[in-house]
């Protein structure tokens, strides 16, 4: 439209024609001639002839506006072509769906399947979705895409850290804070701080836990992984002999306090309210400040874990609950319970990676307690032929991680 003003605004100045003389001879609005000249209308093929006519431009706006014509149209059609294009994927209507489903399907599987068998399919569904990634997809299904693989991401850095696989571990929860920026999935990037903040908790590098949960803190205010970063920080404090341990534990409950009821509390990356408890059972083991409620809360979260039918449901929540419970008995000086708890808390079934440091911690503090006693040589067996069958480098590393945990403040 602009070159069919430009070209009638050259013929009416050659012409010497104003915008009223040739407005009534055409006979039309002034405005109307105005906006032909501005590029803001465009005319029909009989006025661009009448006026190719009345200025006797020998054809030279009939062929301009004919030339324009075919512009815009031919405009109207790229963009449409280019919005059929946007809609065009290569992903079929229910993938999304499927994908979605299984990806929960598998976080929900955290607590209880084996964490080498849940990172061969984490890595394999991973594998498939960002195979999808690099193929013609619209917008929406590019960001629902990202999402799941960040939360396969999320969780094969924490299966892979309980298989022992730490290169993987760290790998996985870096992808996890990439796809969670790229989507802008804020929950997603926090996770990957709080999965940062858990593999120092696991090692002993309890201030960095806490420096990690607060650098997480600030992408999420409520949500599940805010709920589970404050809860972290505080058991980094309690380590610590930090009385923040406190303060975080309250904070964590009022963010819980407002999210919903999960309907699959089993959800890797949900926080549910019996997870509190169990927080909060081993934030009060490790203050040491009050040993007679801590005792009381991980009973509770012991109960818990087994249902109605004797069915273990979270064997990794009761293996470091027992832990707790040794702990504490061997605090108080019962000397058999305490071991008999520690070499129950390695026949649970499924382990975290948090397991056998806390298991090989409360057998070095039984050993500094009670020296060369039966029982504790018989747990320092035990406990030995768990590490025997361990890569040497996974030994090395959980050996570093009890002997920073050693260092800190005395549990028991």
């Amino acid at each position: 439209m602009r070159d069919f003003g430009a070209e009638l605004t050259r013929w009416m100045d050659e012409r010497d024609t104003g915008v009223r003389e040739l407005a009534r001879a055409v006979p039309c609005a002034p405005a109307h001639i105005s906006n032909l000249k501005n590029g803001k209308a465009r005319p029909s093929s009989e006025l661009a002839a009448l006026l190719d006519s009345l200025l006797a431009a020998g054809g030279a706006l009939i062929a301009a506006a004919a030339t324009t014509g075919r512009a815009v149209r031919d405009g109207d059609v790229g963009l449409m072509e280019l919005a059929r294009r946007a809609e065009m994927t290569d992903v079929g209507s229910g993938t999304l769906e499927l994908l979605a489903s299984s990806t929960d399907r598998l976080c929900r599987e955290y607590p209880t399947v084996d964490p080498r068998v849940l990172s061969g399919e984490a890595r394999s569904s991973l594998r498939f979705v960002t195979d999808l990634l690099g193929k013609r997809v619209t917008l929406r299904q590019h960001r629902e895409l990202v999402v799941i693989a960040g939360w396969l991401s999320a969780l094969l850095a924490c299966t892979a850290y309980d298989a022992g696989d730490r290169l993987t571990a760290e790998t996985a929860r870096i992808m996890t804070r990439q796809f969670g920026e790229h989507a802008d999935h804020s929950e997603l990037v926090a996770w990957s701080f709080e999965i940062a903040a858990w593999y120092a908790l696991v090692e002993g590098r309890f201030a960095d836990c806490a420096a990690l949960c607060e650098a997480g803190l600030a992408h999420t205010k409520m949500s599940n992984a805010a709920v589970q970063i404050t809860l972290q920080a505080s058991r980094a404090y309690a380590r610590l002999g930090d009385d923040q341990a406190a303060q975080m534990l309250k904070a964590g409950q009022k963010i819980l306090a407002r999210l919903p009821v999960p309907a699959h509390p089993e959800h890797h990356f949900v926080f549910d309210r019996d997870k509190y408890e169990f927080y909060t059972a081993t934030i009060y083991t490790w203050l040491g400040t009050d040993d007679k409620a801590a005792e009381e809360n991980a009973h509770e979260v012991v109960s818990r874990c087994i249902g109605h039918n004797g069915v273990v449901r979270w064997p990794t929540r009761l293996s470091t609950t027992l832990v707790n419970l040794g702990q504490i008995a061997g605090r108080r000086g019962d000397l058999d319970e305490a071991v008999g708890l520690g070499e129950e808390s390695l026949r649970c079934g499924r382990r975290s990676a948090e397991l056998l440091p806390r298991a090989t911690e409360l057998e070095r503090r039984l050993a500094a307690r009670y020296g060369a006693e039966r029982l504790v040589v018989e747990y320092g067996d035990v406990l030995r032929e768990e590490f025997r069958v361990l890569p040497p480098s996974n030994a090395l590393q959980i050996d570093e991680a009890v002997g920073r945990r050693m260092d800190g403040p005395k549990a028991l």
